[in-house]
């Protein structure tokens, strides 16, 4: 028993003399575990900032974090981190790396977060990130890789948020993602992405925020995202997308904001929207739209906030079904759309356009050819239908007349045109057309009924017209017949009104005319009335006076006298009546 006493105090003896030793390299261990150039801080390993080109050697492996940001690392060799099993996150950002060995990170099983951000990384291999299955937050951003490899995440079931950001990748390979059941963030932005697989994002089942900004597509189908029913955000900012649709058969529920803006987008086809409900946020500005169809902003129930500017608005009819919903909307809205069109109204706001030329009013159809500009001093042209046909257009053309206001001037009250709508035109029509067929079938019933009312009737017309034409042809005749006057001796052939043997004093009066002295050998009764005498010309700018003394007879003479001269022609005057003022002879006694 004694024996095994001694025995025992020597083998503690022996642990004592030990002990010294162990505490000793243990204290050296720790004095070892920070590299030099670096800053420890518990298990936490600083070695930021001082141009390593190589992983330093020495740092404990009880590590849990390394930090060599800001340093001239060019290249990760195999085998570069065995040592330190207990590490949890490694900062690689901002060095020179451009190659990654696919055994770079072997032993480092319990690593969640890892950052290789702002380096030269072209390629990677298909076995890169097998080794680390436990990431939660992987960094690849802003580097030059081209391509992803088929099975470069795979085994990742456990990553959280994946940054390739401002890379060089033209595509995504089909299901590259299908083991990353959990990601919650993936960022794909400021890359060359031109077109997306219908399978390129399989396997998101937790996926909510998606960034696609700052690309090359050119359009944009949803069906491209299948059933990412956690998906809560979306940003397709700044690509070149020109046209939007949906191939969905379901319903995407959960997308809450859209970013659409910077893009060439021209119109949004009608039912683009019916399948995102619950839309709260949607960026629309700095496209090229025109106009948003009624179906479009039917669909936009759940939006809370807006934007809108920076398009291209045609302020015609076209824009009154986003305006009308603009005026009842109560969230949050960009209150900048400016007109692009038409000419007149170019840089005004949409808002303010819409109320001064009463865009919107609720009137009927207007029926014109096409509009024209009235010009006005100091004033904006109007559009104002011409005076022309009528012709129905496909289109609603505009007519308004501007309210007055400081810098819009107006001289005095415009006109207003009524607006007449079709069916009046098409009233009016059909009671013209009635009118002129029984006019007309009067005339044909009184014609086959009464001929011979009709043939007067005809008759009566004709005498109008040769009796206007023959008193139009005496007109004519009167003015050269009032100035001039010329003899006339009649031939034997002539009828004789009234014979002169005799002469005698007389007095020719023309009224409205000039008179001269003309001798006469007369004959015939002091009382008879002459239209007009025949008698010479004889200084026509001076008046006619005939003063001339003639003998009376009695009425037996003048006849017997007449029977005489019916064979004497010598002195035979005869008078031709005309529509030139009456002359009447008169006696002037002795």
């Amino acid at each position: 028993m004694g024996f095994h006493v001694i025995k025992h105090l020597r083998g503690m003896s022996a642990v004592l003399v030990l002990l010294p030793t162990v505490l000793f390299v243990t204290l050296s261990g720790a004095q070892r575990a920070c590299p030099k150039n670096c800053r420890c801080d518990g298990k936490i390993v600083y070695c930021e900032s001082h141009a390593f080109r190589d992983i330093p050697h020495n740092i404990s492996g009880g590590s849990q974090g390394l930090s060599l940001r800001y340093n001239s690392i060019q290249k990760l060799k195999p085998n570069q981190f065995a040592g330190l099993h207990q590490l949890i996150w490694l900062y690689l950002d901002h060095n020179y790396i451009a190659s990654v060995d696919e055994d770079a990170f072997q032993g480092i099983r319990r690593l969640k977060e890892l950052i290789l951000s702002s380096n030269k990384i072209t390629h990677l291999h298909n076995k890169t990130f097998h080794p680390v299955p436990n990431l939660r937050n992987l960094d690849l951003s802003y580097n030059k890789l081209q391509a992803l490899q088929s099975e470069q995440f795979k085994g990742l079931r456990k990553l959280l948020i994946l940054h390739l950001r401002s890379n060089s990748l033209k595509t995504v390979p089909i299901r590259v993602f299908q083991d990353c059941r959990n990601l919650d963030f993936l960022d794909l932005g400021y890359n060359r992405l031109r077109s997306l697989s219908r399978n390129a994002f399989a396997g998101l089942l937790k996926l909510t925020e998606l960034h696609l900004e700052h690309n090359q597509f050119s359009k944009i189908n949803f069906a491209h995202f299948p059933r990412l029913f956690n998906l809560r955000s979306i940003y397709l900012q700044w690509n070149r997308i020109r046209s939007l649709s949906q191939g969905l058969t379901w319903t995407w529920s959960s997308l809450h904001n859209l970013d659409l803006s910077g893009n060439d987008i021209a119109g949004i086809e009608p039912g683009t929207f019916q399948c995102l409900p619950n839309l709260q946020k949607l960026n629309l500005d700095s496209n090229k739209l025109t106009n948003i169809s009624q179906e479009t902003v039917n669909a936009w129930i759940s939006l809370i906030s807006i934007t809108l500017s920076g398009n291209m608005w045609e302020c015609t009819r076209s824009i009154c079904p986003l305006f009308n919903w603009l005026q009842n909307f109560k969230g949050n809205k960009e209150s900048t759309m400016i007109c692009a069109g038409p000419k007149h109204i170019q840089g005004e706001k949409v808002s303010d356009a819409v109320e001064t030329y009463n865009i919107c009013v609720e009137i009927p159809v207007v029926v014109t050819e096409k509009p024209y500009q009235v010009p006005k001093t100091q004033q904006r042209p109007i559009f104002i239908p011409k005076p022309t046909i009528p012709k129905v257009e496909d289109y609603e053309p505009i007519s308004f007349t501007p309210s007055p206001s400081p810098d819009f001037p107006t001289s005095g009250q415009e006109p207003e045109y009524e607006h007449v709508s079709f069916h009046k035109i098409i009233a009016g029509s059909v009671a013209l057309f009635l009118s002129v067929a029984m006019i007309l079938l009067v005339i044909y019933i009184s014609w086959k009924r009464y001929p011979a009312s009709m043939k007067q009737l005809q008759q009566h017309s004709l005498m109008k017209r040769r009796r206007k034409k023959a008193r139009e042809s005496e007109r004519q005749m009167n003015s050269p017949l009032q100035e001039y006057y010329v003899d006339y001796k009649p031939t034997n052939s002539e009828t004789m009104d009234v014979s002169v043997n005799g002469s005698g004093p007389c007095t020719y009066t023309i009224s409205g005319s000039r008179e001269c002295e003309v001798p006469h050998h007369m004959k015939t009764l002091p009382y008879y009335g002459y239209d007009q005498p025949v008698i010479g010309y004889c200084q026509a700018h001076k008046p006619l006076h005939v003063n001339k003394g003639y003998d009376t007879i009695s009425r037996d003479q003048a006849e017997t006298t007449n029977l005489e001269l019916s064979r004497d022609h010598s002195f035979i005057a005869t008078i031709a009546r005309s529509a030139a003022p009456a002359i009447y002879i008169e006696r002037i006694p002795n």
